[in-house]
């Protein structure tokens, strides 16, 4: 019994489930290809009525704002820049005019620093995103509405701070924050990025680089400059460059020296210095020269030291090298030097070569010889005179660098020719024909004789 009523439930089950699936299929049959959308009815929205409304007339008799807005600046205040600025002092070059010097200031923390001359305005900046140093120079000194101005004193200088507000009007501080005295900081100014000095880059080596060499005092000059080489007595000489480049300048202590041409050259600090790089000499011991080397602006120098070079005397054994032949006249005589006969005279000039002995006779061999483009130890005749029965020949040597001079005497060792009196063909005309060619050199100094040499 109880089968039966379950059997009839299943069949019951299905046949409902079957009509409503054949029911489903119906509906998907039947359905439209595409669904239709309706606009939205407006809806009319009203503002609230409260019991402060007004009728709309009311409102359109409203002819200005309701509300407006006002700016107004924020309050200001003047910067402490005591503990921000930094002040290195006034150009120190020996030619800055007095009065217009250029002072020094750079920040705190910072490296670059700056210059303006006295009274000028040098523009700030101020940045809060930055941590630390948030005050900078202006680039280009563009003006801001913050500056500051200064003056010179002894050992500080009196800084002016201005303000300009929102609407470019002065902020005004108080006395100590507007007007206050920095002192003079010394600078390390050894090194000096950026610097160079035609093809040369500026630094402690930048004299070496230039081939520069001080030898001392040029006794040759001194002893044979004349009138033309009375400002080199009691200077140094220093050589540059190497070769048909060399040249020399001749400084004392106080000297100042700009570069042109491609060498340095002495000058009076004043209008021809300014503007260009200066080489001071400061100081000048027994070994050692101190320059200082000012950039055009003055707020940067290079410390340059030299050595003195050194060049002793060797002794060159003149009574071996110089064998005495005779004399042919009571001034002229016959030594034979290197193997080669040479007829020499007071004031004659032998210069010690690579070949041996030269004697330097014509005006070009002066010239170089003064212009160090001949070098080499020298031997000068200076005069003849009687010791123990003998003539003797006195001399002076002057070492290679002609830094030192020693006298020399070289005694005869025959008695001498009786003078003859000068011919047109003479030794003698020949000499005086000869000191009229000295002129043609570029230099007076005090020439040996250029005579002409008999056949020995």
């Amino acid at each position: 019994m109880q089968r039966k009523v379950i059997k009839y439930l299943n069949t019951s089950i299905l046949g409902v489930s079957l009509l409503f699936a054949m029911g489903a299929a119906f509906l998907w049959l039947i359905r439209p290809g595409e669904i239709l959308e309706e606009e939205p009815k407006p809806i009319k929205v009203q503002a609230p009525t409260h019991a402060f409304a007004l009728s709309q007339d009311k409102y359109q008799e409203i002819k200005s704002p309701v509300f407006s807005l006002h700016f107004e600046a924020p309050k200001v205040k003047l910067p402490d820049l005591k503990n921000i600025l930094v002040y290195y002092g006034k150009n120190g070059r020996p030619d800055a005019q007095k009065g217009s010097e250029m002072l020094h200031f750079s920040i705190n923390g910072a490296k670059e620093t700056v210059s303006l001359s006295p009274g000028e305005k040098l523009y700030l900046t101020y940045n809060k995103r930055i941590d630390g140093a948030r005050y900078g120079f202006s680039p280009n000194n563009a003006p801001t509405g913050f500056w500051i101005e200064a003056e010179p004193k002894a050992q500080e200088a009196e800084v002016f701070v201005h303000l300009l507000d929102a609407n470019g009007k002065p902020v005004k501080g108080s006395e100590d924050l507007a007007n206050f005295y920095l002192p003079e900081k010394e600078f390390a100014r050894n090194s000096v990025s950026g610097w160079e000095l035609g093809k040369y880059r500026v630094d402690a080596t930048l004299l070496a680089r230039q081939k520069a060499k001080w030898v001392g005092m040029d006794k040759f000059l001194e002893e044979h400059g004349g009138e033309e080489y009375q400002d080199v007595m009691g200077r140094q000489r220093v050589d540059f460059g190497e070769g048909e480049e060399t040249y020399s300048l001749f400084v004392k202590p106080g000297d100042s020296l700009i570069w042109g041409e491609d060498r340095w050259q002495l000058v009076e600090p004043g209008d021809a210095s300014r503007g260009q790089p200066l080489l001071v000499v400061k100081r000048v011991d027994e070994r050692l020269m101190n320059l200082e080397l000012w950039d055009a602006q003055g707020k940067g120098k290079v410390v340059l030291n030299l050595l003195r070079s050194a060049d002793s005397y060797a002794d060159q054994n003149f009574e071996k090298s110089f064998k005495f032949v005779g004399a042919r006249t009571r001034s002229q005589y016959v030594f034979e030097i290197d193997n080669e006969r040479m007829l020499l005279r007071p004031q004659d000039w032998l210069l010690l070569t690579e070949g041996g002995w030269k004697k330097l006779s014509t005006p070009k061999e002066i010239d170089d010889y003064v212009d160090r483009k001949l070098t080499g130890t020298l031997f000068v005749f200076d005069s003849i005179s009687k010791k123990d029965e003998k003539q003797v020949i006195k001399g002076t040597v002057y070492n290679n660098m002609r830094t030192e001079s020693y006298p020399l005497e070289l005694a005869t060792q025959s008695n001498p020719i009786p003078e003859k009196k000068p011919s047109k063909s003479s030794p003698e005309s020949g000499k005086l024909r000869a000191q009229e060619a000295v002129g043609k050199s570029r230099y007076k100094v005090e020439p040996p004789s250029y005579a002409k040499e008999e056949q020995l």
